[in-house]
């Protein structure tokens, strides 16, 4: 078999000095260590009582405030304002209120029901967000009070509640690794900013924790909230292993939360052993259309060799498919053309092919640029592989990148990616790979670099 030196990044960035062979990896986002931790409200009686009131006389409803750990503190971030109506009559001039320490965050935009501005707050040192909500239904008769409850879309449960949520986004530039929020809700139809009654609600504390909290072994891991707007909306992404970066350049409406990783490890692909490490990127909140081939993803990563002979494999994020036994597969529109092989996500796998297994694409035939019907083997020269049953499943294509002259170029630097300039210009037809020799290095170091359309494993 060919020997090249492999890679494997995207989401799933693998690096390895091995066998030129298709990567395993399901396809799916895998990074998850920004979390988002929700913080109830209660009202302002004497004791306060948690939302949403049980046993008391009041307007049941809650306010819910979500922050996001562990992205950078530098870069975009997130907060969430959510009103839960437990109430039976729907909440009328529904309005809340955020605050935080002004140096920490600046506010940018906001997206869902509610209007939002910025207002002069009683100190200098505070920021302040006002939104006023839409009108929100109440849930009836069927409304139990017995518990704070997640929320559940589109429909709520039988049990309530009706929520609305509006997303606010911020720059982040803070020395202190915790930004602390705290918020008010009031639902008073006469008067929307009520003062302190049994109608308002209080977050006292939602803390917002940046990833200089991380263990030392979670270094290797960055995250930010991909803003809609300039100059916001050109983020990159790093860790210190592999001295790897994930740079996308332009934003999304609505904004995301996007997360790399890297970390040392041991894979296997098709059965050849193969030794380096893991780069895991998640782009998955991004809306469907962000990244096409005139707003690519760059991945860069440097690899221990002493050669620039690297090939690319990147298994991209899972899409619908459907089967039709006895052995062939359809997707929408023509990447399966280009498919090397493809592996399966679990859930309604057809009998007769194994979730996560790598199998080869062979015979695709695409229906001009509306669909792509293939087969698929256990090598490149095999015979189709017959399954049971006809319907829908995920699966994702394995593309090898760098076996064809039209794939890769010489025209990198160690300093700078292919047709690199200020910022980087993507080549007009990706994928497309390069690599080059880092000076002065011992061991050798080469510097890889792939443009690409789409989020997904990558390895070279």
């Amino acid at each position: 078999m060919f020997r090249k030196a492999l890679i494997r990044f995207g989401v799933g960035f693998l690096l390895l000095a091995s066998v030129t062979v298709l990567a395993t990896a399901s396809g799916s986002s895998a990074v998850s260590f920004v979390s988002a931790a929700p913080f109830p409200s209660h009202d302002g009686g004497t004791p306060t009582h948690d939302c949403p009131g049980a046993g008391v006389n009041e307007r049941h409803y809650c306010l819910v405030v979500t922050t996001y750990n562990n992205l950078a503190k530098f870069g975009g971030v997130e907060v969430d304002l959510t009103l839960q109506n437990y109430d039976q009559s729907s909440l009328t001039n529904p309005a809340a209120s955020l605050t935080w320490t002004a140096a920490a965050v600046s506010f940018v935009s906001s997206t869902g029901p509610a209007s939002c501005l910025p207002v002069a707050p009683s100190s200098p040192n505070v920021g302040q967000i006002n939104c006023s909500f839409p009108n929100l239904p109440g849930v009836g008769s069927a409304s139990d009070l017995s518990s704070q409850r997640p929320c559940i879309t589109p429909v709520p449960p039988p049990s309530g509640p009706i929520c609305s949520t509006v997303k606010l986004y911020f720059t982040a530039d803070s020395s202190d690794p915790v930004v602390h929020f705290n918020a008010t809700a009031d639902v008073k139809e006469s008067n929307p900013q009520n003062g302190a009654n049994l109608d308002r609600q209080f977050v006292d504390d939602a803390p917002m924790t940046f990833d200089s909290n991380i263990t030392e072994a979670d270094k290797n891991a960055d995250a930010t909230v991909a803003l809609p707007k300039a100059p916001f909306n050109k983020p990159r992404l790093h860790t210190t292993l592999g001295n790897a970066f994930l740079d996308f350049f332009s934003g999304s409406s609505p904004a995301f939360i996007a997360q790399f990783a890297a970390s040392p490890g041991v894979a296997c692909v098709l059965g050849v052993p193969c030794t380096g490490i893991d780069l895991n990127t998640d782009l998955s909140g991004a809306a469907g259309g962000t990244f096409s081939s005139t707003n690519q993803i760059l991945w860069t990563a440097d690899v221990a060799s002493t050669n620039t002979n690297i090939v690319a494999v990147h298994t991209y994020d899972p899409v619908s498919l459907t089967s039709s036994a006895p052995n062939t597969l359809t997707a929408a529109g023509t990447r399966f053309a280009s498919c090397d092989g493809v592996s399966f996500s679990p859930d309604g796998t057809p009998s007769g092919l194994t979730a996560g297994q790598a199998y080869f694409v062979i015979k695709a035939t695409t229906n001009g640029t509306i669909s792509t019907s293939f087969q698929v083997a256990s090598s490149t020269t095999g015979k189709p592989i017959s399954f049971d049953g006809n319907g829908s499943f995920l699966g994702s294509c394995i593309r090898i990148i760098g076996d064809k002259s039209s794939e890769s170029t010489k025209a990198c630097s160690a300093s700078n990616p292919p047709k690199a300039s200020d910022p980087p210009a993507a080549p007009k037809t990706p994928p497309l790979l390069c690599v080059a020799k880092v000076p002065n290095t011992n061991p050798g170091t080469v510097r890889a670099y792939l443009w690409d359309d789409a989020n997904g494993h990558v390895g070279y």
